[in-house]
């Protein structure tokens, strides 16, 4: 699992992204020869090292030539170009264009999921359906490029998936097409719906429309844990020297497989723990088995002393990403605690198997391990021996003495 972690405190933009890309290893002649198969022209891509607030990284500008900038660009927000006539692009035109180059297929299906995204934002924002909406930041030429140039970099770094930890969206207003907006822009705001981000670190617009589609296109799990190990990080600049904050996109190149070796997996889990002072112990024994229930991976209790020198219980739960809401909301429901604490553990685990064999005493369930040196281990489900030593009348050793005679 290839991981492309995103660090945003200045935001992101499309621009920032590419040079990022570039920066971490996307050669660039390899970038604009797979953009050439776009039908647009009139177009190229200017990489250069630049430096914000002591931070040095990689910026990359899209140059149009002038003529084409009066039928093919309208002017972005930052953008110094005149009142010219501008062609407006719809999300069809786009969508069909891509869709007839001669791209990977891999490469279109993220860039057609950036723009869908976006067009839905931009069409819920303007009450119209996203076939019709006119692009006009996202639109320009440099947009398409900065989208369907992060497609292509995502497929040449080979990522599975992208993740994000911060996101800062800035503050003030900013020109565009309809006049001035505040920031988050209208469909910025739109796409960050249920997204996790941080606002006024600046009175400048940090996340633009293109950079925050490219991050929910790509389906980007925000603030989410990530494990592996770092194979590269890259440093990339904005075009904006803000004296507020470093305008740096900071990206990481993480291979969740190298914690993986055929015997071990690496995850990362949540422990929840709760006081309770005030339950029974039935209640309590009740509790541990509904949270069993709602899918937590493991449950135990531990005996405490609480504050008035009362005497209870901490219930503790392991639990993965998944199941997290659903076992707070369960621990909150069985048991009379008002606050549940959590925190991240490693966990390494064994690949295991569970077989079904049978014995002269019927069924009996086997649980096989395989350990890092490849010697196996195997260990019988209890239910089944203490069945079996009820029904017999015999202890539980000369049971699983018999077992394991049976045993390959």
């Amino acid at each position: 699992m290839r991981t492309l972690y995103y660090h945003c405190p200045a935001g992101i933009s499309g621009d920032m992204n590419l040079a990022a890309m570039v920066a971490l290893g996307v050669d660039p002649a390899t970038l604009e020869s797979e953009l050439r198969k776009l039908p647009y022209s009139g177009w190229s891509l200017k990489f250069e090292t630049t430096q914000r607030q002591g931070i040095s990284g990689l910026s990359c500008t899209v140059i149009l030539d002038e003529n084409q900038t009066s039928t093919q660009h309208h002017h972005h927000h930052d953008s110094d170009h005149g009142h010219k006539h501008h062609h407006h692009r719809t999300y069809r035109e786009i969508r069909e264009a891509i869709e007839a180059s001669h791209l990977a297929d891999e490469i279109k299906k993220d860039a057609l999921a950036c723009f869908a995204a976006l067009a839905r934002a931009e069409g819920a924002v303007h009450g119209i359906e996203p076939d019709q909406v006119h692009f006009h930041e996202v639109g320009a030429l440099d947009s398409i490029i900065d989208m369907v140039g992060a497609a292509i970099g995502w497929h040449l770094l080979e990522i599975d998936q992208i993740a994000c930890s911060c996101l800062e969206v800035g503050g003030g207003t900013v020109k565009c097409a309809h006049g001035i907006m505040p920031v988050p822009a209208p469909a910025t705001a739109q796409l960050l719906e249920g997204i996790p981000f941080t606002a006024g670190a600046t009175d400048k617009e940090c996340t633009t429309p293109t950079g925050a589609a490219l991050l929910v296109g790509k389906s980007c799990k925000f603030q989410t844990p990530i494990a592996g190990t770092q194979i590269k990080s890259a440093i990339a600049t904005g075009h904006r020297d803000d004296p507020k904050l470093a305008n740096a996109l900071y990206l990481s190149l993480i291979d969740a497989s190298d914690t993986k070796t055929e015997a071990c997996t690496q995850e990362l889990v949540w422990e929840l723990a709760v006081n309770i002072d005030d339950m029974t112990a039935e209640a309590i024994a009740f509790l541990c088995e509904q949270i069993m229930q709602a899918g937590a991976l493991d449950c135990w209790q531990t005996s405490a002393t609480f504050k008035k020198g009362r005497l209870g219980s901490i219930v503790h739960a392991i639990v993965t990403e998944a199941t997290l809401k659903t076992i707070e909301s369960c621990i909150f429901k069985h048991s009379r605690t008002l606050g549940i604490r959590r925190k991240h553990w490693q966990r390494s685990t064994l690949p295991r198997e569970i077989q079904n064999i049978e014995t002269p005493w019927g069924p009996v369930r086997i649980k096989f391990t395989s350990l890092p040196d490849r010697s196996k281990r195997y260990k019988i489900e209890h239910e089944d021996i203490a069945r079996i030593a009820r029904e017999h009348d015999q202890t539980l050793a000369w049971v699983e003495a018999q077992i394991a005679n049976l045993l390959p």
